[in-house]
């Protein structure tokens, strides 16, 4: 054969083998591309979802929270202008609220507070509107406009906090929210979620058929009866779109050529091409990088496809990983305002009962008594504000943030101050708190965390404790740690109920001796704020044995 003949064949070989590689790399890089973008707007549908969802639970949050239900009542009785500056107008501007309004039992206006403009061409909740927004449910959300402006409303029935989730109680009033999309509000969606958005009409969503260049996802967003007024249009440029046409146009010529020298090249077809393409298939079907590692040491175009692939699985994880994040901060959100309304009933169910006396001491002129349940309100109004106060740095240590300030401190008077805070409480059952005598001792830690364990677990005992008995504080030492122990003589636990303690997902609900109602969370803050002081909780207990709840603290700042 002819030098020129064989150079000839071996040109053709060459051609055919880049052109079927050049074809084969990028129709898998085009069906890869299609793959991931599938896959990613399933992942930016559902963050989309999560985002909205969170904004949202956030004003959700605020207005559902019936930690302040009996004041609201109150206020809506008797509207003070001085109390919804400190509180209602507070929130308007904290959580940039566009409004709020209050109603009373007979859904008329008692108050407002809000941006005027806002409220300029707005239809107010009539009672028509009210009776329709909380026919089926205490709380309600919906959208309306206000002349240009989309305002997102959030209602609930206020009724007393101690029907809060009963709610048999007729309604005493009617709290609405409003938040304004306004343009602010909408670029933080899109930065949020790396779409553009806008709001559009049913004629406008038609016409977006008939432009396959972006990816779109749609929220419709209803009125009060349920009808869509407006929809959420996400939008993005389709990046594989544009190079679509020209992939096509340029397959088809690299089909035609190949084809003249496929009968030639077909025993490389296998060694260059089948090979690698069923690695990568592999891979793509078990997502494991492992099967394109050979890749690398093939053509550039197989290892550039291989990178190519590893970065979708990198970026796929990333996805995932944010998913879990947003989960994870939604979830200690929950965890946060659970803890806050549970320990702070406790103090302010006692300000509550002694209130209630006060009236009774007045009528009866016993003035001595007066003083004394007017120093414990004050006494008990203290202890709630510090206990928010500690709360509030509980729920800062989350994220890191707290501020931990060990030092020595004498636990006898830590725990007298406990002691004398919770007697009222205590002598109502004819329970007696003791302290050991051999109790004087010093431990290196957080005088706040320290208080707030101390108060939770006195005040389970006492919860779980039938009239007459007692609890009884006790503390040792050796060389490294000190333990502390707070026993009863209570209705005690069986192992079951133990091993649902000191973890806030086991939704654990409980009743005290008077029918006091627990979850649990207390112990969540014990546990969160012994262990940051490095030490460890545990409890013994048996049923009608009474039950002991035990941890350790340091003794010296060697021990930490």
């Amino acid at each position: 054969m002819k030098l020129q003949s064989k150079i000839l064949i071996l040109l053709s070989i060459i051609i055919g083998v880049i052109l079927l590689s050049f074809f084969t790399f990028q129709y898998i890089r085009f069906n890869e591309k299609q793959i991931y973008n599938s896959e990613n707007k399933k992942n930016q549908e559902a963050i989309i979802e999560k985002i909205l969802e969170i904004n949202r639970l956030k004003y959700e949050t605020l207005i559902n929270d019936n930690s302040g239900w009996d004041e609201m009542v109150g206020f809506i009785a008797n509207p003070d202008p001085e109390w919804a500056k400190d509180n209602v107008d507070f929130f308007v501007n904290i959580f940039n609220l566009s409004f709020v309004l209050a109603y009373n039992k007979e859904k008329e206006l008692v108050y407002q507070f809000s941006d005027s403009a806002c409220l300029k061409d707005f239809q107010y909740p009539n009672r028509s509107s009210i009776d329709s927004s909380f026919s089926g449910s205490p709380f309600s959300h919906y959208f309306q406009y206000c002349g240009n402006d989309l305002i997102e409303m959030f209602g609930a029935i206020v009724v007393p906090a101690s029907d809060a989730d009963d709610r048999i109680t007729p309604p005493q009033g009617y709290l609405f929210l409003g938040r304004k999309w306004d343009a602010n509000y909408l670029a933080e969606h899109a930065e949020a979620t790396g779409y553009q958005t806008k709001f559009m009409n049913e004629s406008e969503l038609s016409g977006l058929e008939k432009d396959p260049s972006k990816i779109y996802i749609f929220k419709h967003l209803a009125d009060n009866s349920g009808k869509t007024i407006t929809t959420l249009v996400f939008s993005l440029e389709d990046p594989i779109k544009k190079d679509l046409l020209l992939f096509r146009i340029v397959s088809v010529i690299i089909s035609l050529l190949a084809l003249l020298v496929i009968i030639v090249f077909i025993f490389y077809l296998n060694r260059l091409i089948l090979k690698p393409i069923s690695q990568i298939n592999t891979a793509l079907n078990t997502h494991d990088t492992g099967h394109i590692d050979s890749l690398s040491h093939r053509t550039d175009e197989f290892m550039i496809l291989g990178e190519l692939i590893k970065n979708s699985f990198r970026q796929q994880e990333v996805l995932k990983k944010k998913n879990t994040e947003l989960y994870e901060i939604n979830a200690t959100k929950d965890k946060l305002f659970s803890i806050i309304a549970h320990d702070l009933k406790n103090p302010v169910s006692s300000i509550v009962l002694m209130t209630e006396l006060l009236p009774d001491s007045i009528k009866n002129k016993d003035y001595e008594a007066v003083a004394e349940i007017s120093e414990m309100i004050g006494s008990q109004a203290a202890e709630s504000l510090l206990l928010l106060q500690t709360l509030f740095d509980w729920a800062k240590s989350q994220t890191g943030n707290v501020t931990f300030n060990p030092e020595f401190v004498s636990f006898k008077k830590v725990a007298e101050s406990v002691i004398k805070n919770l007697h009222p409480s205590a002598n109502l059952k004819n329970i007696s708190v003791l302290l050991s005598e051999d109790s004087d001792i010093e431990v290196f830690a957080d005088k706040n965390m320290l208080t707030t364990v101390l108060r939770n677990l006195v005040t389970n005992s006492i919860k779980f404790t039938n009239p007459g008995g007692s609890v009884l504080i006790s503390a040792n030492s050796d060389e490294e740690n000190a333990r502390i122990t707070v026993a009863d003589t209570g209705i005690g636990m069986n192992q079951e109920t133990i091993d649902l303690l000191f973890k806030i997902e086991s939704n654990l609900t409980t009743y005290g001796t008077a029918n006091e109602k627990g979850t649990g969370l207390g112990l969540v803050i014990c546990k969160e704020f012994v262990e940051r002081h490095e030490g460890r909780i545990t409890v013994t207990s048996q049923p009608e044995k009474g039950s002991s709840f035990n941890f350790t603290l340091p003794i010296s700042t060697n021990n930490r």
